[in-house]
């Protein structure tokens, strides 16, 4: 039994070694050129491609070599755990396969392959942990928040503020209000008022006072539809960032499961 079968749990591996023995390596081996120790695939695919060479201390070279690039994958990839259960699978299917005269060798790379897997778990542990402190943070800085407060916010530009983010927002959201609240207060000064807030336009007749009170009209009409849009995306952007939080609170719970059965 393999040292690295210690540290990663698969169902089904057994199954897995003895549909790879299966295959007959003889016919091969004559075929079998040494032509992938220096190759540019990716470390996962060389193992998977991993086959018996036309010498038995070629292919001892060629495992060595995968298993040497084995120890510097990346932590962060989470098929770290395959591609060691991969490599695994091949030093035993060498050891079954090639001269007994390497079974030693074989043995030691096989404890070698144990200890880089452990080393890369370790690292790939400390890796998830980043990640869980990363969502943590976040679901801490936002679960202070209150919805309600919030939305009243929003009415008045103040939400940036309230959920830290830049000042520069929130005084172009005030910027924006004041405008909109300026429209809305001149275009009542006119409707209600046409002769004095008519400006160039012509007042004398009951036409034009009505045109007059037409523009106020229209300015309010359009100052309070640009008002609830605005209010609009602040609602959607404040739920947006509940769910967000709510997704961050799933994950998080994902990732302590994947770290406690890595723990195992």
């Amino acid at each position: 039994m393999s040292l690295v079968n210690s540290f990663i749990n698969q169902i089904g591996r057994e199954l897995g070694r003895d549909v790879y023995r299966s295959v007959t390596a003889s016919p091969k081996r004559n075929r079998n050129k040494l032509k992938i120790i220096d190759s540019q695939e990716p470390i996962y695919d060389q193992v998977i491609n991993f086959e018996l060479l036309a010498d038995d201390v070629n292919t001892f070279r060629h495992l060595v070599n995968l298993v040497e690039k084995a120890e510097h994958v990346d932590h962060k990839d989470f098929e770290w755990q395959n591609l060691f259960y991969q490599l695994d699978n091949k030093i035993d299917f060498c050891k079954d396969n090639l001269s007994s005269d390497l079974l030693p060798q074989l043995n030691n790379l096989d404890e070698i392959n144990a200890i880089n897997c452990k080393k890369v778990k370790e690292k790939h542990v400390n890796y998830i942990e980043t990640i869980i402190a990363n969502y943590r943070v976040s679901i801490t800085k936002y679960d202070r928040i209150k919805v309600t407060l919030a939305f009243l916010l929003s009415f008045f530009g103040l939400r940036p503020s309230y959920y830290g983010e830049t000042y520069s927002k929130t005084i172009v959201n005030i910027l924006y209000l004041l405008t909109l609240g300026s429209a809305i207060y001149f275009g009542f000064l006119t409707y209600f008022n046409p002769r004095d807030f008519s400006g160039n336009l012509p007042n004398e007749t009951i036409e034009d006072l009505a045109r007059i009170q037409s523009v106020g009209k229209n300015l309010i009409i359009i100052a309070t539809f640009l008002y609830l849009v605005f209010l609009y995306r602040g609602a959607r952007k404040i739920l947006n960032v509940r769910s967000e939080i709510e997704n961050d609170k799933t994950y998080a719970i994902k990732f302590e499961n994947y770290k406690n059965e890595l723990l195992k």
